[in-house]
Order: C-alpha cells, then sequence, then structure tokens
C-alpha cells in the first residue's frame, strides 16, 4: 500500500524535486525500506548484512543535507552516499532470488510433475514465491529510490537488471507477446520494448531474444526480471529521451 500510495504521489519524480530544500520527504521512503530490510534480517537471510545496511540508511536520514562539503555540493555527496547503500541492498534482493533460482527450478519441476500440477504453476513457481515476500517490496523500494537518485546525481537514465553482452539486430515492438516480433526474423534478436507490465515472460515473443532493452523502469525481482536472469537473457532499462531517440535511429541494424 505504501509503494501504491507513493507512486501516485509522484514517486521518483516527487522524491528528486523535494530533495533540493531537505532531505525530511524521503524520511518515510527510507524507513520504509529500513523496515523491510530488517524483515529480512528477521528470515535469517543475511542478518549480518541486513544490519550493516539498516545502519547505512539511518545514518544518512539522520545526517540529511549540508550546503556544501568541501567543494562539494552537499546534495550530491548526499546522493552518493545514498546512492551505495541502495545499490547493496539491491544486491541483497537479488542475491535472494539468485538463491531460490538455484535450489527451486530443477526441483519443483521434478515434484510438480510427479504430483500432475499444470505445467504454468511449476514454471513459475519460484518467481511467485519470491514475489510473494518482503524482498520484492525491498527490491521496489529501492527501484523507486534509486531512480530519484539518479536524477539528483545527473546520472544516465540506464538500469541493469541482467547484465551481460548482446549481439543482434534492433527490433522494436510494443510489448513482449507472441507474434509482436515478425516470425520471418530468425537471427538474434535485441528488443526495444516501449512497455511493460512486469508479468511477461522474456521470449514470449520469440526464442531468438538475445537482449531487451525497455524503455520504462522496472523491479528487479518482478516477473519478467527474474525470467531474464533465469534465462540469461541481458536486459536493461533506459528512461533518458535522448538516448531513447538514439536508438530508435538504429532500429534494424547489427547492435552490441
Amino acid at each position: 500500500r505504501y509503494i501504491n500510495g507513493l507512486e501516485g504521489s509522484g514517486g521518483s519524480a516527487s522524491l528528486a524535486q523535494c530533495v533540493a530544500g531537505n532531505t525530511s520527504v524521503w524520511d518515510d521512503t527510507l524507513d520504509a525500506l529500513i523496515i523491510g530490510v530488517n524483515q529480512v534480517s528477521f528470515s535469517g537471510w543475511k542478518p549480518e548484512e541486513c544490519i550493516a545496511i539498516g545502519n547505512e540508511l539511518l545514518s544518512w536520514k539522520k545526517e540529511g543535507l549540508c550546503e556544501s562539503e568541501g567543494s562539494e555540493d552537499g546534495k550530491y555527496i548526499w546522493a552518493l552516499r545514498l546512492k551505495a547503500t541502495l545499490d547493496r541492498a539491491r544486491r541483497l534482493t537479488e542475491e535472494y532470488s539468485e538463491a531460490l533460482l538455484s535450489v527451486f527450478p530443477e526441483n519443483v519441476k521434478v515434484l510438480g510433475n510427479a504430483l500432475g500440477i499444470p505445467e504454468n504453476s511449476v514454471r513459475t513457481y519460484t518467481e511467485a514465491e519470491i514475489r510473494a515476500g518482503v524482498i520484492f517490496q525491498v527490491s521496489k523500494l529501492c527501484t523507486v529510490l534509486l531512480k530519484a537518485v539518479r536524477v539528483v546525481i545527473g546520472s544516465s537514465g540506464w538500469d541493469v537488471l541482467v547484465p551481460g553482452v548482446a549481439h543482434g539486430a534492433l527490433i522494436q515492438v510494443e510489448r513482449i507477446i507472441p507474434g509482436s516480433l515478425p516470425s520471418s526474423i530468425k537471427g538474434p534478436v535485441v528488443l526495444l520494448v516501449n512497455k511493460a507490465d512486469g508479468d511477461e515472460e522474456v521470449k514470449a515473443a520469440g526464442d531468438n531474444i538475445v537482449g531487451v532493452i525497455l524503455l520504462q523502469e522496472l523491479p528487479h525481482l518482478s516477473h519478467l526480471g527474474v525470467r531474464a536472469r533465469q534465462e540469461q537473457v541481458v536486459f536493461v532499462t533506459c528512461e533518458d529521451d535522448e538516448k531513447i531517440a538514439d536508438m530508435r535511429l538504429l532500429e534494424g541494424k547489427h547492435v552490441r
């Protein structure tokens, strides 16, 4: 509910605008993240790391903004420090996801087949388990906060969900759905996707997809993000209008 309310009130854009005067408007969001990380600690997943992340977040929250630190803008320094901790929190959620993906899929498949469970339920069980827990909410909060921080420090609009290198023809589609990719394209494809709900299958448009560039933000532990990681499809998001315009000019060409 809190995340829905935050997004309804402007989300990351609202946070980025309000940081100019003070960081108090960030307090509720940071408190929510601290509570989430503490809950992850209570589950037994890397408790020492969770405690360290929680303490860092408390420190940046209490410290607030200074006009300057040395020759640097205080707002910029505060945002850089917070970004380092948010990156650390995001890695925590991704390591949790990877741990489940290394254990569950094969075992679930064997057990599901033995019990006659529908194939779709077996295939999506691990992602559902990830998304049902507080770790997914922590991931979503990290996504919102990191986007706001990138605006504050003026960094690029890229966010990497699944790192790697991909080569293929750049094809633009509205969504990742069956039939969106022409059947005549047989070679490796890098999709330039306008929209996604997060519930799509990463290779729904074709088995020859080797990379995805999504033109909106997406939680790292969304179904789409988890499936991309599971299938080792390079996946990034981009929200920089200039970079998006440049990429559209490359449609149909081989990209890397």
